[in-house]
């Protein structure tokens, strides 16, 4: 229990009567019968005031929360009072989340069943917890307050949001024109199915050439062809210390996630089968391949909590999970960061000792800071030091690619604002080249 505002304002009116007892005659009696009347009205506040157990408060927001963006929260209030009431709630939100204003006060009616919105924005994956909501509200006449914590515990899980993902960075237009927006999937005269005939192309392999329709229209036409379906993709997510290297705020795991997330979604909409691997130095999710959006929901709620260790990873052992899990011949996206030459070399002789029956794609972020560091012009001598040490640095990774490269297992690095683009496409250019 509190002073309300309006008690204060009173018990400071009251220093006017303080003034009247030092007339003499008068004596202590004003002031005395003022703070009188201003306690028995605070009693009948508080009595007149509903308990707060009589209240009834709870909040609704949904399981499943998206990351970076603002979230809606609801707050219904039951006022037990036959009069309106000022209220205000704090609500106790996960540590890692923004909330668009701390305290949400309103006035509720007598009676009424009271909902209240604020926004609240999560800055991590996993998964969190609301807390307690703490009411607080002031007595019908407006001397008193009343306070209460009330249970209100609620587990939540924040994903990535796919949706921001697809029209920032893939400016897809619609699902049906997934194809158009990402990367041209039918490959024209690649594949086993046939589509169509149509009009020839420089683009075009010539030995694609429909010659029959040619000869009778007078003009050259190409078969086209549907891609093979039913292909296995593995998504293999390193959470090792590589990956916890932070990119303008966002680890490079966060950044894997992403993709892959829109890469899963994006493999399965095409009718291909996907799995999973997570690793360090010990494997943390194995989810095997499967298809169609219910299996998409579970390589979601596998992926939406990883989170990075600082521990060396053990490829030998992902690879031969993978091999273990999966003994078809698949495509590997391995996201990961080759940190130097021998690094690599732990990476490629892990592959070709588990898992060589599979395609192995490297997918890694650049560091915009770094290469901005070796095009600075020098002004200072301090400069010319930085600006040589990122040189060396990004030569050194390029000798690192090389040695994977040459050893069958393509790299793909691109910057943190076109990687999950680039990397989607960079899937589908492999799926629809039957490249593995």
């Amino acid at each position: 229990m509190f002073f309300g505002k309006r008690f204060i304002i009173l018990v400071l009116a009251g220093t006017a009567f303080a003034l009247l007892s030092l007339i003499p005659g008068v004596g202590a009696f004003p002031i005395l019968a003022y703070n009188l009347l201003i306690v028995i009205f605070f009693v009948i506040d508080y009595s007149i005031t509903p308990a707060p157990q009589e209240f009834e408060i709870r909040r609704e927001t949904e399981k499943k929360l998206s990351l970076n963006v603002w979230n809606d929260v609801y707050l219904i209030v039951n006022n037990p009072a036959k009069t309106s009431l000022t209220i205000s709630i704090r609500d106790s939100i996960p540590e890692s989340f923004e909330a668009d204003r701390e305290i949400i006060a309103f006035k509720a009616d007598a009676e009424e069943s009271k909902t209240v919105l604020y926004k609240v924005k999560p800055r991590k994956r996993g998964e969190y917890t609301f807390l307690d909501l703490h009411l607080r509200y002031t007595g019908v006449l407006g001397l008193c307050v009343k306070t209460k914590a009330f249970n209100a515990v609620r587990k939540v899980r924040v994903y990535p949001n796919l949706e921001d993902m697809r029209n920032k960075n893939l400016i897809i237009a619609s699902r049906k024109k997934l194809t158009a927006g990402l990367q041209k999937i039918r490959r024209l005269g690649i594949g086993t199915e046939f589509e169509s005939i149509r009009d020839y192309t420089p683009a075009d392999d010539y030995r694609h050439i429909n010659w029959n329709v040619t000869a009778r229209e007078g003009r050259l036409f190409v078969n086209q062809y549907e891609p093979e379906r039913n292909q296995y993709v593995y998504l293999m997510i390193d959470t090792g210390r590589v990956m916890a290297e932070e990119i303008g705020g966002i680890s490079r795991l966060d950044y894997a996630v992403n993709t892959a997330f829109l890469v899963a979604e994006t493999i399965l909409y095409r009718g291909d089968n996907i799995g999973l691997i997570a690793f360090d130095n010990k494997i943390h999710r194995v989810v095997k391949t499967g298809k169609g959006m219910r299996h998409f929901q579970k390589l979601a709620d596998s992926m939406y909590n990883i989170e990075a260790h600082e521990v060396a990873s053990d490829y030998d052992e992902a690879f031969s999970t993978l091999q273990r899990t999966q003994n078809r011949r698949s495509l590997v996206l391995l996201f990961t960061n080759p940190a130097g030459i021998e690094h690599a070399r732990e990476i490629v002789m892990s592959w070709q000792s588990y898992a060589p029956g599979h395609k192995v794609i490297v997918l890694t972020i650049s560091n915009p800071a770094l290469i901005n560091e070796a095009a600075k012009k020098i002004i200072k001598p301090d400069d010319a030091f930085i600006k040589s040490a990122a040189i060396k640095l990004i030569d050194d990774q390029r000798r690192t690619f090389s040695i994977m490269e040459m050893s069958g297992m393509p790299v793909f690095e691109s910057s943190p604002d076109s990687f999950v683009v680039e990397a989607v496409n960079r899937s589908l250019t492999a799926i629809g080249n039957r490249s593995f």
